[in-house]
């Protein structure tokens, strides 16, 4: 992934630490790049420039609760032609079905629920969302990523198949609660060659028994199944 707040001491050889099972492109060079030990702040010129594309995407959380009547509005407001812009939104949301009764199990209701309790994504600058939030919703404020101290940005191309994967397969993809250093340390970086995340960055992770590809996403250290069959590199 390109968004990344850590550079990469040489502390370790990296044949020690380059994870089993998966196809890594180059890994038998004697001069192998360098294991993540300590992280490093990078210059904030990356961030200014996501933040200030009207492509990217930044988020917020909101009460679960809040969601439903949330997203309604923002369909309204963007379906109304007298607003000279509109706002791009993504909720994404998951269809289970249960018994109406579940004591005599008969009769059937589907539910629809965030896949990720409160997570919305906007689109734009993020001055041009925070306005918006400011003008419609200023109880609401923008999640900072905590590499910089300011609102998350995202550049499209990586939320593109973030979004997907969430669509079509969203039990492979966690947020997780630790930091994004506690999985660099020691890890080799490495970046995905081939399929729909092509270009994402991070470290591979044994997670429930499973390899996962932990990365970066503004900020929030995230855990992404089922990309061990792709080719890596090891990013330098």
């Amino acid at each position: 992934m390109t968004q990344d707040c850590l550079d990469s001491p040489s502390t370790a050889s990296v044949s020690q630490r380059l994870p089993k099972g998966i196809h890594i492109i180059g890994a038998d060079k004697p001069s192998a790049p360098r294991v993540e030990t300590i992280p490093i702040p990078k210059h904030s010129s990356y961030y200014e420039d996501v933040a200030q594309q009207p492509t990217s995407w930044s988020y917020l959380f909101i009460h679960h609760m809040a969601v439903k009547s949330f997203q309604k509005w923002l369909e309204a407001y963007n379906a109304d032609n007298t607003h000279p812009t509109k706002q791009p939104f993504f909720i994404h949301q998951a269809t289970s079905y249960a018994y109406k009764n579940a004591e005599t199990q008969r009769g059937v209701k589907k539910i629809v629920k965030p896949t990720i309790s409160g997570l919305v994504f906007l689109q734009g600058t993020v001055k041009s969302i925070q306005k918006f939030l400011s003008q419609y919703f200023p109880q609401y404020h923008l999640v900072n990523d905590r590499c910089h101290g300011r609102p998350a940005s995202i550049r499209d191309s990586i939320m593109q198949p973030f979004m997907n994967v969430l669509k079509a397969h969203p039990e492979q993809v966690t947020l997780l609660n630790a930091p994004i250093e506690k999985f660099a340390k020691d890890h080799v970086k490495l970046r995905v060659l081939t399929g729909p995340f092509k270009d994402y960055e991070g470290y591979i992770i044994r997670i429930d028994r499973n390899r996962q590809l932990v990365f970066d996403f503004a900020g929030r250290a995230v855990a992404l199944r089922g990309v061990h069959q792709e080719y890596f590199e090891v990013a330098e």
